[in-house]
């Protein structure tokens, strides 16, 4: 990321520099005006996400670069004064080394597999969602690992709490019965009918039960029950003293799992 930026800062001066020897007070030429929407597309595609996904660049920085980028923008749309470009690309360029090289300078390489933790985290749909999924990315993102576990599982099962609030208590609860009155196949060792009319009844359910009607109701298969199971075990070993390590793979496991099968999954959506 370090190097990307150095190189976006050359592209950045190289440009304030073209801008500088034009001998005009409005700029008209083409070239010129695109390579202004280049930059600012690449700020907004390219350099943005990274830079937001890493973490070490406070957001109410990032977003003054954006507002700086979108004036960029608008300026390359008519023919503005030179000035004016003059005056945006300062805006940009002078505080770049202290607010977007130095603390990449000043952090320690970050590793690949927390790189793409900061993916995964940045692809759930609405991390605004609650306030469980805030702090989980927070964990994560701060090396505090049994943190982030505990707090993404309980996303996820309010994500399902309110699925099956959408959906019915009633639904819930017949389909408990049902699973539990079956004496062959996937059910059979499934003992535990719910009578459930509340949100708070429903939180009173066991996770590990929770699993199992929701797989009978089929808003889960059985792969996906498996894998959520192990969220869960997860879960457990974290909130529990023990010598089993946490590790940032251990991480990338578990918030892809409940990413791609609860909070991108269309059939969870609320």
């Amino acid at each position: 990321m370090h190097s990307k930026l150095k190189q976006f800062l050359i592209e950045l001066r190289d440009f304030q520099s073209n801008l500088r020897n034009e001998n005009v007070n409005r700029i008209s030429k083409k070239e010129l005006k695109v390579t202004a929407e280049k930059l600012a597309g690449k700020w907004f595609s390219d350099i943005k996400p990274e830079v937001t996904t890493t973490g070490i660049v406070a957001a109410e920085i990032v977003s003054t670069y954006d507002v700086a980028f979108e004036n960029l923008l608008k300026l390359a749309g008519s023919n503005n004064l030179r000035s004016s470009y003059l005056t945006t690309l300062g805006d940009i360029t002078k505080p770049f080394r202290g607010n977007l090289l130095t603390p990449f300078i000043k952090q320690p390489q970050t590793a690949t597999s927390l790189i793409l933790l900061n993916q995964i985290l940045s692809a759930i749909p609405d991390p605004n969602e609650n306030e469980y999924i805030q702090e989980a990315i927070r964990s994560a993102q701060r090396s505090c690992p049994r943190g982030a576990v505990i707090l993404g599982w309980c996303a996820a099962v309010n994500r399902i709490h309110k699925k099956i609030e959408n959906t019915g208590f009633a639904r819930f609860t017949v389909t408990s019965s049902q699973i539990a009155a079956q004496k062959t196949g996937r059910f059979k060792k499934f003992n535990s009918p719910q009578n459930v009319s509340s949100i708070g009844e429903l939180r009173e359910v066991f996770d590990n039960v929770l699993l199992w009607i929701i797989e009978g109701m089929g808003l889960i298969d059985s792969n996906q029950h498996t894998r959520l199971r192990s969220c869960f075990d997860m879960r457990c070993q974290c909130a529990h003293p023990g010598e089993a390590p946490i590790t940032e793979w251990n991480l990338l496991s578990f918030f892809s799992d409940i990413t791609e099968i609860v909070f991108k999954n269309e059939t969870f959506k609320i």
